[in-house]
């Protein structure tokens, strides 16, 4: 278990290869060193109960997979940072050798929680090219470029939206706001938002979205 922190954005120009150069060229100037990782395609299943508890507290419970692999993704606010504004969230991560989802794990850590009440919620596709981001004193951050697709898991409906994440792997909450404030903070085409995928796609893709609440035509 361990707490994930990271900033997020949604990018807002209809030229995203143009804002990911200018973010990657802010880092240089700035003194990080970038090294690209390599770009993934990722499908997710969110779950959530006929009350949309998950929705409703800012946690989700996400089922990725990458290949072969299926991992099981349950994540709690904790509340958001003073500094960055970012939320910090508990991660909890477990490999899944089946199609079910694991009872005992859910009840383990949810008791208040029917796992038989779980529902597909939404799914989001998502094309992320990574980067390593590390910094003075031995910071280090992950940086994503994300291509997504979110799909209302009940309609089939369908929205896309490009996204940046920076997330904390290691350093302080103080690391994250110097690299903020010195690059991303700087792009005007980068909307700091506090909502995670699975929210997104509820608001992008299900009925709210379909109503025209927070829509934006999607960048090209």
């Amino acid at each position: 278990m361990g707490i994930e922190l990271e900033q997020k954005y949604v990018v807002d120009s209809q030229r995203p290869w143009q804002v990911q150069a200018e973010l990657l060229s802010l880092l240089n100037r700035a003194g990080y060193e970038v090294r690209l990782l390599g770009e993934t395609p990722q499908e997710d299943v969110y779950y959530d109960t006929p009350e949309d508890d998950f929705l409703l507290t800012g946690g989700s419970l996400r089922v990725r997979g990458r290949g072969e692999r299926r991992v099981l993704t349950l994540k709690t606010p904790v509340g958001q940072t003073p500094q960055t504004g970012a939320f910090a969230r508990r991660e909890e991560e477990l490999e899944l050798s089946s199609d079910a989802l694991p009872a005992g794990f859910l009840r383990e850590r949810l008791p208040e929680l029917d796992p038989d009440a779980l529902r597909p919620a939404a799914q989001v596709e998502n094309l992320r090219r990574t980067y390593e981001v590390k910094g003075p004193a031995g910071c280090r951050f992950e940086l994503a470029f994300d291509d997504v697709i979110f799909r209302d898991a009940g309609t089939g409906e369908t929205a896309r939206e490009r996204q940046v994440e920076i997330e904390r792997l290691e350093g302080t909450e103080a690391d994250l706001a110097r690299l903020v404030r010195e690059t991303a903070g700087r792009v005007a085409a980068l909307r700091s938002v506090t909502d995670s995928k699975y929210q997104r796609a509820r608001k992008r893709a299900g009925p709210e979205g379909r109503r025209g609440q927070d829509k934006r035509t999607p960048p090209g």
